[in-house]
């Protein structure tokens, strides 16, 4: 049976948006990803076979935006000279809080350190090359199979097996300074 589109945005949304954001290293770029995978997945889900889980059918939906999507703003780019905004805009009062409320799960302490570390490994994958961020999120954080990757990527099993392994030693190299207890 296939899910109600309110299913669909509600429970893989979340999943999309934060596969396109690792993929595209922006968070704005990752919305414009999101909400494109999102109309293309609700135009064409009376087409899908259920030969795979709706979810892979999703994700490799994301993956090949999200791809196509810094390709289109890598010709952009070079044909166009980005126009620098004013700096003090963000800062604009509106008289209001920019979202909702919510009260704190764990101590403050927690809080900060658990985002600290995760903005320290965020940081750390979008410093990796583009090749090799796509390997590494799609593999250890994804968790999708290397020869699904290699389909993906238009690499073979080796190739991704090697950026892998790049990756991960990149990551270890980039982390290692915040992680690694040093002896006195």
């Amino acid at each position: 049976m296939t899910p109600s589109t309110e299913e669909i945005v509600r429970e893989y949304a979340p999943r999309v948006y934060n596969l396109a954001r690792r993929i595209l290293g922006s968070e704005s770029d990752a919305e414009d990803v999101t909400q494109d995978v999102l109309m293309t997945v609700l135009q064409k889900l009376p087409q899908f076979r259920g030969e795979s889980a709706l979810s892979t059918w999703l994700h490799r939906i994301t993956v090949n935006a999200a791809l196509a999507y810094r390709r289109k703003r890598a010709r952009r780019s070079e044909t166009e000279q980005q126009a620098t905004s004013e700096p003090l805009t963000e800062f604009a009062d509106t008289g209001s809080h920019a979202g909702p409320i919510r009260p704190w799960k764990g101590t403050p302490e927690a809080d900060v350190l658990n985002r600290e570390t995760q903005e320290l490994i965020e940081r750390a994958i979008a410093q990796l090359p583009e090749s090799y961020r796509d390997v590494y999120v799609l593999a250890d954080v994804e968790g999708l199979p290397n020869a699904e990757i290699a389909d993906m990527l238009g690499l073979n099993v080796p190739g991704v097996k090697s950026k892998l392994h790049r990756a991960r030693l990149m990551m270890r190299k980039a982390l290692a300074p915040h992680f690694e207890e040093t002896t006195s």
